[in-house]
């Protein structure tokens, strides 16, 4: 059984959680039992890790529990590639969180706090949906089912999440994916406006607390700033 640790800065509010660096290790090792690619296991574990770093920044900040939310942070992708449907990874990482945390003895209401902000990352749903997804994870494991309204940090690991999928490192992992220097200039083009018309889409979502609905914002401008230069390179 993995002992809990407390750790803590002057002035952070925090609680006794299971150690990190024995939590990156098992989300290493989970991710890594998988089929996806080394590259995509890579991409994973290394945006759990800046997540993590956010989730940290966001916690201090906006005076949350900071181990709990950090901790949050770093698993919220842990059943990546546990789920089905692509739409419900976060509810079959919520089942992964659960087990970890009941054998690391980690039982605090916070615990429950961030399982359910796990299972809701994705979509905002946090129990099973019968439209989009299903019921229960590829090996047949029916998802839990939470009955109260999600805390402020458990809807802030999915802010957590979203800050660094607009970040200045995605810029460069998205034109790597779209093979973005192999287009024609008028697939650029047409890349660069659809990217710009989703980035116009984003300022509508607002995050649940200040600060990181502060570091969403600046995000998206930096990517706005970014995607309109491209475009008026293009011609």
């Amino acid at each position: 059984m993995r002992k809990l640790r407390l750790r803590a800065l002057e002035g952070e509010h925090v609680t006794a959680t299971p150690d990190f660096e024995a939590a990156k290790v098992f989300l290493f090792k989970h991710l890594a039992a998988s089929r996806a690619s080394e590259g995509a296991r890579r991409y994973r574990y290394e945006h759990c890790l800046r997540v993590a770093r956010i989730g940290r920044r966001v916690a201090q900040a906006a005076g949350l529990d900071v181990a709990a939310l950090e901790l949050g942070c770093l698993l919220h992708d842990i059943g990546k590639y546990d789920a089905a449907v692509p739409v419900d990874h976060g509810r079959a990482g919520a089942l992964v969180a659960k087990d970890y945390f009941a054998q690391a003895g980690f039982t605090a209401p916070v615990a429950d706090e961030i399982v359910q902000g796990i299972a809701m990352h994705v979509d905002g749903r946090c129990n099973p949906r019968d439209d989009e997804g299903t019921d229960r994870d590829a090996a047949g494991r029916p998802y839990l089912t939470f009955v109260g309204e999600p805390s402020v940090l458990a809807r802030s690991i999915g802010d957590c999440d979203n800050i660094d999928r607009f970040s200045t490192y995605r810029i460069a992992d998205t034109l790597r994916y779209v093979d973005f220097m192999n287009k024609t200039t008028a697939q650029q083009r047409e890349f660069a406006a659809d990217y710009l018309n989703n980035l116009r889409q984003q300022y509508d979502y607002a995050c649940s607390t200040t600060p990181a609905h502060e570091m969403w914002i600046a995000n998206l401008d930096h990517q706005w700033e970014f995607f309109t230069k491209l475009q008026a390179e293009l011609g």
